[in-house]
């Protein structure tokens, strides 16, 4: 089940107004998202008792720093104390202060409820008492009838918390993942752009790019370190369909003598950006893209070097070929407005 659908559960429970079940579908989606946050605070809405809630939150927060399993356990606190503080008192404490504070996990909210209406019910004055006795009864019966009308209101007022909290949740995730649809939309776009534009063009350029884009969804350590030397081929792979290797010193367009040969294929890139893009601003925009694709490609060099693959981390392998992916389609979606112009 996709998190659109558990979205569409969680509509479905509160309009049942089956808060439980709610709380544990956004719990899921919470997980699921590694939305460590909110999965946490509805963690708290179903366990009350500490030492089952803490057994519960090691087991799904041992993967992450000590300080930020700090954090998550004091926040998720203070938002669970929160929802539970009254602004009337429930009672008194031993020390004789005021109890404003009802802890109640929410499986036992509808219960507690049923519960303390049934004991209204029952509190009838027995038959046959003198009228001191029924006065003093009435007395005594008013007050207890009071504290489960206290702890009824209380208990009604953390379920419509909860309830909003989980609503509150799913706007804010369907939004989210919205927005990361769209995102998503663009960024294939962006990859089909290119790769028909070279496939037109260039087969070695468009080859080495389905190559990387094959590795991109693995984790697995070998796969990593083939998709590394995959953007470093198609790194090249572009420079030689822009810009041809040229033997000996050249003097570039910066005035700058640079080296423009074979293995000096960022030096090109560089001197092709300087020279075929004529407007200033497009210039200055691709430059910058650039420079953060060189520094990738420098590392990849100096990893390549070494022999030593596992220094670049997953994400960063990943961020690598979309780097390049889009760099070359602001570089291919400009040439083509050029030659549009041209026509």
């Amino acid at each position: 089940m996709n998190h659109g659908d558990l979205i569409q559960r969680v509509y479905e429970h509160l309009e049942n107004d089956d808060v439980e079940k709610a709380v544990m579908v956004c719990l899921r989606i919470a997980r699921n998202l590694q939305d460590h946050f909110q999965a946490v605070i509805f963690l708290r809405e179903l366990y009350t008792d500490k030492q089952e809630f803490g057994r519960v939150f090691h087991s799904d927060t041992n993967h992450l720093k000590a300080e930020a399993q700090e954090f998550l356990w004091k926040k998720s606190l203070d938002y669970f104390i929160h929802a539970r503080t009254m602004r009337f008192a429930l009672g008194s404490n031993e020390d004789g202060s005021e109890r404003n504070v009802l802890v109640v996990g929410v499986g036992e909210i509808d219960s507690d409820i049923e519960e303390c209406e049934r004991a209204v019910r029952d509190l009838a004055i027995p038959p046959g008492m003198s009228a001191y006795d029924t006065a003093a009864f009435t007395d005594a019966y008013t007050n207890q009838r009071a504290q489960f009308r206290l702890r009824m209101s209380a208990l009604r007022t953390i379920r419509a918390r909860i309830k909003s909290r989980c609503l509150n949740y799913a706007i804010t995730m369907e939004r989210q993942l919205e927005a990361q649809t769209k995102s998503q939309s663009f960024l294939h776009q962006v990859q089909n752009d290119v790769n028909n534009y070279f496939k037109a063009r260039s087969e070695d350029v468009y080859t080495k790019l389905l190559k990387a884009a094959q590795l991109v969804d693995s984790n697995d350590a070998e796969d990593l370190s083939l998709l590394l030397t995959q953007v470093r081929r198609a790194i090249k792979a572009a420079a030689d369909y822009f810009y041809s290797p040229k033997p000996g010193l050249h003097k570039c367009a910066d005035g700058k003598d640079r080296e423009l040969g074979d293995e000096q294929y960022l030096n090109r890139l560089h001197e092709y950006l300087a020279t075929a893009v004529q407007s200033s601003s497009s210039r200055d925009l691709l430059r910058a893209e650039f420079e953060h694709l060189a520094v990738f490609a420098r590392r990849l060099n100096d990893i390549a070097s070494k022999g030593v693959h596992a220094e670049v981390s997953a994400p960063e392998a990943k961020q690598g070929l979309l780097g390049l992916y889009l760099f070359l389609y602001n570089v291919t979606a400009r040439l083509e407005e050029r030659d549009a112009c041209a026509r």
